[in-house]
């Protein structure tokens, strides 16, 4: 709870009209550098991970990296996709295979017929 006048969180002077937290774009962005991460507190952020192929330590070369290597990488590609060419067809009962097109996701269902099936099964079973 806030006693007396608002005050900016920097330089300690009191806000005036629509001031919430910092009185000025210096502050502004004195206050940002200093909630900035440096490059030793970043280096220790990205240290540890693990690859989320082969699950082996590594040292990532930006925030953004998954695997360890290229190698990981690809394989990791090739495993999903043909997890995506062997999708089986969702409705109870059946175990055809589903099938991909090559681009996107899986279907859910081996034929036009299984998916109105499902959807009429999930339409009635639902109580209004």
């Amino acid at each position: 709870m806030i006693f007396g006048d608002p005050r900016c969180e920097v330089c300690d002077t009191v806000l005036t009209g629509r001031q919430q937290v910092v009185c000025s774009n210096a502050c502004r962005q004195a206050r940002k550098r200093a909630r900035k991460l440096t490059s030793d507190e970043y280096q220790a952020k990205l240290l540890g991970r693990d690859c989320e192929h082969c699950g082996d330590a590594y040292e990532p070369k930006n925030d953004r990296q998954r695997f360890c290597s290229e190698n990981c990488a690809y394989r990791a590609k090739a495993e999903a996709e043909e997890t995506r060419w062997e999708s089986v067809c969702e409705l109870d009962g059946c175990e055809n295979n589903a099938g991909w097109d090559g681009s996107g996701r899986a279907r859910r269902y081996c034929s036009n017929a299984h998916r109105q099936k499902a959807y009429r099964q999930r339409k009635h079973a639902t109580p209004l």
